[in-house]
C-alpha cells in the first residue's frame, strides 16, 4: 500500500535514476551477513516498477450488433377510446295491466319471432267481460233487424196511402197517421244502429283488456334474463325482461373536441379486446352529433358493427380505435428502444469523432473513425405493429442499432453485423 502523501503510481513507476539512488543508499553487503539479499530484493522491486511503466489498459472487444437504416413507414392517425357495446334493436318488456302469471311460455336465452306470446296472465274476469260485450252486440244487431223489418212495413203502408189519397180513396188524416208511424220507425232504426256501434266499441274494449293479459314479442330477437316466474303477480309497467338483437351492435364514442375537424361519418372504427388487443370487429362511424357537449367538451359519435356469429354481447366494454387518417413517418422497431426515467432512447451507429471532446478522452487511443454506439434521446408516438413513429430525435438514413442493447453504453465500441435481409423497419399493421 502507498504511504501517506504518496501515490501508487509514484511508488511503482521508478526510473533509471531512481534505481541508482536506491542502490547507493543500500547498506554494505557482507558475504555472510543476513542483509546480503536486500539489494537483490530491491533490484527485483525496481524491475517490477520499470516493467509497469510501459503497460496500458487492454482495450475491450467491440460488441457485435445488428443495424437497420431508419426510414419512413405508413402509420395510422388513431384515436384510442373505451366504449360499451349496445344492441341496435332492444326492447324492454312490461305488462300493460297487473295480474298473476298463468303461463310463462319462453326461457331465458330463447330466440323468439315477432308476435310470439311470452306470458299469459289470469284472464277469468276479462273473459266474462268479453262474453258480456259480445252478448250486448248480438242483442243490438237483432234489434236493428227487427226495427228494419217494421220500417219496411210502415214504409209500404205510407206509400200505399199516398197513392190512395191521390185517387181520393183515403183521407188526409189516415195518410198523416201512416206517415208519422214511418218516420218514427226511421228514428228507431237510427237509435238501434247507434246501439250496435256502442256495443262494438264495448266489445273492442273488452277484447283489448283481454289482450292486455297476453305479453307478446314486439320484435324478433333473443330473450334476456326474466325476472318473474309462474304464479308471480306482475304489476302494470314493471319491466320483467328485454328482447334484443345481437346480430348488429353499436357503440357510443366520446371524441374530444380537439379532433372535431377530423371527425366525420364513414371513418373506420376497430374494436379490440382491452387486455389482449385482439381484434374483435370492424365498422364505420354512422353518426356524428352536430354539437359538442358543453360539460365534457366531447363529441358524441356512434359506430355500428355486424355480429352475425353473436360472438360479441351488448354491454361488453371494448377498446375502440377511430382512424382519422394515415401518414408517413420515420419508424423504429420496438426492440431498438430503451426507457430510462420516462425518457425513450435509441442507439445509432456513429464514430468516435461524433462524441464530444470530454467523452472522447475516456476512449483512449481509439481511432476517430472507429464504429461506436451513440445513445440518443427520442420522442416517439404510440406503438403500432411493434414499431414507433418518430416525432423528434432521429433523421432518415441513420443506422439504428437493433440488437445487443443491454451490453451497450454511450461510446461503446461495436462491430456491425451484415444485414440478413433488406426488409423495411416496419410496415403498416393494416
Amino acid at each position: 500500500m502507498p504511504g501517506p502523501g504518496r501515490s501508487a503510481t509514484g511508488q511503482a513507476g521508478l526510473g533509471a535514476s531512481g534505481l541508482k539512488l536506491l542502490l547507493r543508499s543500500a547498506p554494505a553487503v557482507h558475504p555472510r551477513g543476513g542483509l546480503g539479499l536486500l539489494p537483490l530484493a530491491l533490484l527485483s522491486l525496481a524491475a517490477l516498477g520499470l516493467g509497469g511503466c510501459g503497460q496500458q489498459q487492454p482495450r475491450a472487444k467491440p460488441v457485435p450488433v445488428g443495424t437497420v437504416r431508419i426510414q419512413a413507414s405508413n402509420f395510422r392517425d388513431l384515436g384510442d377510446y373505451i366504449s360499451t357495446l349496445e344492441a341496435v334493436e332492444e326492447v324492454k318488456l312490461a305488462a300493460v295491466t297487473s295480474g298473476r302469471i298463468a303461463e310463462r311460455l319462453v326461457q331465458e336465452g330463447d330466440q323468439v319471432r315477432q308476435g310470439q306470446v311470452l306470458l299469459r296472465l289470469r284472464v277469468r274476469e276479462r273473459t266474462a267481460d268479453l262474453l258480456e260485450a259480445q252478448a250486448k252486440l248480438s242483442n243490438s244487431e237483432a234489434q236493428v233487424a227487427e226495427v228494419r223489418a217494421r220500417l219496411e212495413k210502415d214504409k209500404a203502408n205510407y206509400q200505399r196511402y199516398q197513392y190512395l189519397k191521390g185517387q181520393g180513396a183515403s183521407s188526409a188524416q189516415e195518410l198523416d197517421s201512416y206517415r208519422s208511424q214511418f218516420l218514427s220507425q226511421q228514428a228507431s232504426l237510427k237509435a238501434s244502429q247507434d246501439s250496435v256501434l256502442a256495443a262494438k266499441a264495448a266489445l273492442e274494449a273488452a277484447s283489448s283488456r283481454l289482450s292486455d293479459k297476453i305479453v307478446s314479442a314486439p320484435i324478433p330477437g333473443q330473450v334476456s334474463a326474466i325476472k318473474v316466474k309462474l304464479g308471480d303477480v306482475i304489476k302494470e309497467g314493471d319491466p320483467f325482461t328485454s328482447i334484443l338483437r345481437n346480430d348488429r351492435l353499436l357503440t357510443r364514442i366520446e371524441i374530444p373536441a380537439s379532433q372535431l375537424a377530423k371527425t366525420r361519418p364513414g371513418l373506420p372504427v376497430f374494436l379490440q379486446d382491452p387486455s389482449s388487443r385482439r381484434p374483435l370487429a370492424e365498422g364505420r362511424l354512422s353518426f356524428v352529433n352536430p354539437e359538442v357537449d358543453a360539460s365534457t367538451q366531447a363529441l358524441l359519435t356512434k359506430a355500428e358493427f355486424a355480429n352475425p356469429s353473436a360472438a360479441l354481447r351488448s354491454g361488453l366494454r371494448v377498446r375502440t380505435l377511430v382512424e382519422f387518417g394515415q401518414k408517413q413517418q420515420l419508424a423504429v422497431p420496438f426492440a431498438a428502444v430503451s426507457q430510462s426515467a420516462g425518457q425513450s432512447f435509441v442507439y445509432v451507429l456513429g464514430r468516435a469523432a461524433d462524441l464530444p471532446a470530454d467523452q472522447r478522452q475516456g476512449l483512449g487511443s481509439l481511432p476517430a473513425n472507429a464504429p461506436l454506439a451513440i445513445k440518443l434521446p427520442v420522442r416517439l408516438g404510440p406503438l403500432q405493429n411493434n414499431c414507433y413513429p418518430v416525432l423528434a430525435g432521429l433523421q432518415r438514413g441513420q443506422r439504428l442499432i437493433s440488437s445487443n442493447l443491454l451490453n451497450l453504453r454511450n461510446g461503446t465500441a461495436v462491430k456491425p453485423r451484415p444485414a440478413k435481409r433488406s426488409a423495411p423497419v416496419c410496415s403498416p399493421d393494416r
